[in-house]
């Protein structure tokens, strides 16, 4: 973040700033560890360069001093390419000032961990460990970073790739603090039960939005006007600690060489790096165990209208599946794509960068998100059109369909395809001998009556990480199957718009009531004004598709939902058409600080669960699910309220938020376009949202949430085409890994073999069965960056939140 605005806005926090203990400070050494953050995002070559040659100045002219540095991977990659002598610089660097100049890049992109899913939060290490390593033969040892990411199943991952130790540590804490620890270092232990040696953030150090820890601010801005304490100070709060350490992860550009000069010579301060950790630190006695809860976070949801946020987790979502199927056309016989996907990968995670989603940085979001998104579509569909060619179709047209998911998958998906002239008048679509549920959404007809182009919906089955195929046929008459109605919601529309309530179709029992947009729109609450219609079911459908055309505050909207008579969900996708109006707290601050985080006044879809009096909130973390009694329910895939009774969850593809508000509704914040400290961003044009109400019944442990928020995230592939050559038949199923609570984050390749993990997502011991159908063949467990440990049975137990990684051996 631009270090000059920081100057203007940040204080250091006034708690850790009290005088120093009594106790002596002559119990040890204060161990200082400096590190500039920047790189290229945000930065640019140039200034990145000069940062760089005026650290090593400091090098030259202090023998005691030692920094290192905490980049973005990608800068290096980026400078491989754009500018090699300055990577070969650093090279130099690193053997000319051996021992005091190290790299403490720890991610690709320097994302803020918590509010990126599970697989981007190993990929930003994996690939920043890879980058390091090829570029300069080393990678460290200890997990630091700058801003906030950390989150309770970080010990887990850092384990997992063969970190030593963490410095559980925010130094600028604008979106995120972690819990405060009275102890030198200790174990870092996660839900599962992993844990690492970490140096926490001491009590007193710093735990509030905003601020820099205090040893940072110190290693930052003294001495000079804006200091305040002192590393005297520092060390003598800390007496009591052995050993004390003082670090900094900040901008390149807030650094003090006067410090430097001060503690030239003095042995009661000593400088390291991250590698000389394991030297100072004695083995940890205290246990530091963490939970979701013990990481406080805050993010400015709707800020660019979201399209920062939603479009990460659409290249998100583009990529997993991607690589799904990139991985099983590989096991089939097909092409290695692993080069293409590494590109997608580093795309997208380059557009999870903190500078890039917070600061607002919209020509980079849609230059790496795209990019990602495109590399990622072209790998999928050429991974598919492999297994449709050799799948078994029809005499005139196939429907090929992919379940990304590791379990059997059920769903309602849309295919188009040409047929023959004078084909037929009417098709239905089969499996095998079976006629497939499907619905003619729309045709080409030629003068006959023949159809020439249809789009159909039909209900496909497909395996666990497999293919279905499906032929269409001529029939002899169209199909006359009446619509269905949902069996499971009373959906009563206001007249006014918004939805007035939905109840239980069976029971009676109220849901949720008044649902519609709410916002303070150029300084006035205002409420949404529109006006239904129901679009016509078409014969045989399986849902209703109901639309509202309304404004609220002079914005004009278009809201289509769908009701289905398959599932609970409620799908709403809304396009808003913005021209420049203040959304949200209005402010006179140009560098607003409080109203990006007030999500009650934003643009928001508003309505009022059942739920009792005593509700709790729940969200999805990376690799963990919890309860939270925050008013603001921030989560990846979904949030929930429920009350043991009765529960609504909130499905998203991007608006990762919900609002429990004062008066007992819930929200969902969309758009934010008003003043913001790092860059307002106002709101021209449209933009679209997506999001999925899910009310269920009973305990919210047993409703199957995090399952079905994955279907609404990653839905069924389809392609549609030429028949195959049926080598294939009409189902393929390569791989299985069922197992109940246990579920597949990623099957990828990685070198030409084949690599699946699962996780365990209910927070209790749960078990899979691995299985591969086309041939012998044995899975070889490994740990996150690879290396190979013991073969495993097909049957594989799983601890409570574990992640497990295996190697496809054939």
């Amino acid at each position: 973040m631009p270090s000059a605005t920081r100057r203007a806005f940040l204080a250091v926090s006034a708690a850790a700033l009290g005088a120093p203990t009594a106790q002596s400070a002559d119990s040890g050494p204060l161990y200082l560890l400096t590190y500039d953050h920047g790189g290229l995002i945000l930065w640019g070559i140039d200034h990145f360069a000069a940062r760089l040659r005026d650290a090593l100045a400091w090098l030259d002219r202090y023998p005691g001093f030692k920094i290192g540095l905490e980049n973005e991977a990608y800068t290096y990659d980026s400078l491989a390419e754009r500018d090699p002598k300055l990577l070969a610089e650093i090279r130099e660097a690193l053997q000319r000032y051996a021992g005091r100049f190290g790299i403490g890049t720890c991610t690709y992109g320097q994302p803020l961990s918590t509010f990126i899913n599970e697989e981007s939060n190993i990929r930003q290490i994996a690939y920043a460990l890879e980058a390091d390593r090829r570029h300069f033969a080393r990678s460290p040892e200890t997990y630091l970073m700058s801003e906030h990411a950390m989150h309770s199943q970080l010990p887990q991952i850092l384990a997992g790739f063969g970190f030593r130790s963490a410095i559980m540590r925010s130094h600028y804490m604008m979106y995120g603090y972690n819990p405060t620890f009275d102890r030198a270092v200790g174990w870092w232990t996660g839900p599962d039960g992993s844990r690492i040696a970490t140096v926490p953030t001491y009590k007193g150090e710093g735990a509030e939005f905003s601020r820099t820890t205090t040893d940072n601010w110190i290693l930052t801005r003294c001495p000079g006007p804006d200091c305040k304490g002192s590393l005297e100070e520092f060390r003598a709060q800390y007496a009591h600690l052995a050993p004390a350490i003082a670090t900094r992860a900040d901008d390149s550009d807030l650094r003090r060489e006067d410090l430097v000069r001060q503690t030239e010579g003095r042995p009661e301060y000593r400088w390291i790096l991250l590698e000389d950790l394991h030297r100072v630190l004695p083995q940890p006695t205290t246990e530091f165990r963490t939970g979701p809860n013990d990481f406080t976070v805050r993010m400015p949801w709707g800020y660019c209208g979201n399209e920062i946020w939603n479009q990460n987790r659409r290249a998100e979502a583009a990529v997993l599946t991607a690589e799904r199927l990139a991985a099983l056309e590989l096991l089939a016989g097909g092409v290695n794509r692993e080069a293409e996907l590494d590109t997608a990968w580093k795309n997208l995670l380059v557009g999870q960068h903190h500078d890039v989603q917070i600061c607002g940085l919209l020509p980079e979001a849609r230059r790496f998100l795209t990019a990602s998104i495109n590399t990622s579509e072209s790998v999928a569909a050429a991974s598919l059109q492999y297994f449709a060619t050799r799948m078994e179709g029809g005499p005139a047209a196939q429907v090929t369909v992919f379940n990304p998911h590791s379990w059997m998958r059920s769903e309602w998906v849309e295919a188009t395809f040409t047929l023959p002239r004078h084909f037929a008048k009417a098709i239905e679509i089969r499996h095998g001998d079976r006629v497939v549920p499907s619905v003619l959404l729309s045709a080409l007809r030629a003068s006959d009556d023949s159809l020439q182009e249809a789009r159909v919906a039909l209900l496909a089955e497909a395996p666990p990480l497999g293919f279905a195929s499906y032929a269409v046929r001529s029939a002899t008459t169209p199909k006359a199957d009446p619509a269905a109605v949902t069996p499971y919601w009373d959906i009563r529309f206001d007249a006014g718009g918004g939805l007035a309530a939905v109840a239980d179709r069976a029971t009676g029992q109220m849901l949720l009531r008044d649902g519609r947009f709410a916002g303070v729109i150029e300084g006035k609450p205002c409420i949404a004004e529109g006006k239904w219609r129901v679009r016509p079911a078409l014969p045989g459908a399986q849902w209703n598709t109901a639309i509202e055309d309304g404004a609220i505050g002079g914005i004009g909207y278009r809201l289509e939902m769908k009701s289905w008579a398959t599932s609970p969900r409620l799908d709403f996708r809304v396009v808003f058409e913005f021209d420049g109006q203040r959304i949200g707290a209005v402010s006179d601050n140009k560098r607003d600080a409080r109203s990006p985080f007030l999500h009650e006044d934003k643009l928001r879809f508003k309505f009022y669960p059942a739920g009792r009096e005593g509700s709790i909130g729940i969200r999805d973390l990376p690799f963990v699910i919890a309860e939270t009694p925050d008013p603001y329910i921030q989560g990846n895939y979904w949030t929930a309220i429920a009350d043991g009774r009765t529960g609504l969850a909130v499905f998203n593809r991007g608006t990762m938020c919900c609002v429990r508000e004062a008066d007992g509704g819930i929200s969902i914040p969309l758009a934010y376009s008003m003043y913001y400290i790092w860059g307002t961003r106002m709101l021209s044009g449209e933009y679209s949202y997506e999001f999925a109400l899910y009310p269920f019944a009973g305990p919210w442990a047993a409703a199957g949430l995090h399952r079905a928020a994955l279907e609404y995230n990653f839905p069924c592939r389809v392609v549609a085409g030429q028949p195959g050559n049926g080598r294939m038949g009409n189902q393929v199923a390569l791989l299985d890994a069922a197992g109940e609570g246990v579920i597949a984050s990623a099957l990828y390749s990685k070198g030409g073999a084949a690599r699946l993990r699962l996780y365990e997502h209910q927070g209790r011991a749960a078990q899979a069965r691995l299985h591969y159908s086309a041939g012998p063949a044995k899975f070889v467990e490994t740990d996150l960056a690879g290396n190979a440990g013991q073969a495993v049975d097909s049957l594989v137990r799983f601890r409570p939140w574990q992640i497990r990684t295996f190697r496809l051996q054939i």
